[in-house]
């Protein structure tokens, strides 16, 4: 008998024509998008000159044009960037280097900003003797001066500080806020304070409330625009100085003499009696000059968490606008209440402080 036929081999698969994948190299994520050259070249040429702008107080050169006019906007350009790279990172997933670099810029500037959003623990505290000071700049004497009184007579704040009041305007609010009975003499009302400045463009006038008393009222001319420094004796039982001070707009080009009266500012936040200070300073704090200038003082504003509310320009919706206009504290007092307040005709809005005097 023969051997049965053995069964056929079966099908050799043919010879892949690919290559064999060399598993030395790393398998790239396929979910990761590729980065090319040119996303990281943005990163760069976006990230440095964003963070430049951002935090050119840290780079100490925010006495300079044009950074000393834009780290005023530094709340504004950190939520700005934060929004953009979120869009970039959500749009154009390849260009993950520019969403992170500009994401970065953008919360570190927001980190440096929110606390004065937030407030202090400490603040708001009640009871005992207090100071409510209103502080609004009448922009050249431009201010509507009916709308102005009705707002002093409705808030009936202790002090209000004026800067750029002057002419009409002063005499308006004088015969609208001071006892007309009795005039200067009268029992009620304000009395009034004034110091002009050389060029009178840019003066200083205080209301006092009568209740108060008679405070000592002295001129301070060693800074471009007059300063005027009232000292009340008893403030339901406190001494208490008030400064009324304006110091220059850096101007374009040329920041020297706003640095010099930004610098003077010191001179109030020594602690060495119970002072608060009210004025245009013409900064923000994210101004390296002027946190250096009130170290001893602290800002009522950012105190109780309105401290990103604009002030100027008011025709600027307020998240947008910047806090140039303060009332600090030092040497005991410590705010209680801050309101920013609308002044019809006037290129800023006013601070209305509640002080507490210790």
């Amino acid at each position: 008998m023969s051997a049965p036929a053995a069964p056929p081999a079966p099908p050799r698969p043919a010879a892949s024509r690919e290559p064999a994948r060399d598993r030395s190299r790393p398998r790239r994520n396929p979910r990761l998008p590729r980065t090319g050259a040119g996303a990281i070249a943005a990163a760069v040429v976006l990230g440095v000159p964003a963070a430049v702008v951002t935090f050119s107080d840290l780079l100490g050169i925010d006495d300079r044009t044009p950074f000393v006019q834009t780290i005023a906007f530094r709340p504004q350009l950190a939520a700005g960037l934060t929004v953009f790279a979120l869009l970039v990172g959500l749009l154009a997933r390849r260009a993950w280097p520019v969403a992170a670099a500009l994401g970065l810029v953008g919360v570190l500037g927001l980190a440096m900003v929110l606390p004065r959003a937030i407030g202090s623990s400490e603040a708001g505290a009640t009871g005992g003797p207090e100071l409510t000071v209103l502080t609004a700049s009448a922009y050249l004497s431009r201010a509507d001066p009916d709308a102005l009184a009705a707002l002093i007579t409705s808030r009936t704040p202790d002090v209000v500080v004026l800067p750029e009041a002057r002419g009409v305007l002063r005499d308006r609010l004088q015969q609208a806020l001071v006892d007309t009975s009795g005039g200067e003499e009268g029992t009620s009302g304000y009395r009034v304070f004034a110091a002009d400045a050389r060029r009178d463009d840019s003066p200083m006038t205080v209301f006092v409330r009568r209740e108060l008393g008679r405070p000592t009222a002295t001129p301070n001319r060693d800074t471009e625009f007059p300063s005027l420094i009232l000292d009340f004796d008893d403030v339901d039982g406190q001494p208490v100085r008030v400064v009324a001070t304006h110091p220059q707009s850096p101007k374009p080009g040329d920041t020297n003499a706003w640095k010099r009266d930004v610098e003077a500012l010191s001179r109030w936040c020594t602690g060495d009696r119970p002072t608060v200070v009210a004025g245009d300073l013409n900064a923000t704090l994210d101004h390296a000059e002027l946190r250096d200038a009130i170290d001893g003082c602290t800002d009522a504003a950012s105190d109780v968490g309105e401290g990103l509310t604009g002030t100027w320009p008011s025709a600027a919706p307020r998240l947008l606008g910047v806090q140039i206009d303060h009332v600090l504290t030092s040497g005991g007092p410590a705010a209680r209440e801050v309101e920013i307040v609308d002044v019809e005709g006037s290129d800023h809005r006013g601070v209305l402080a509640r002080v507490g005097l210790g």
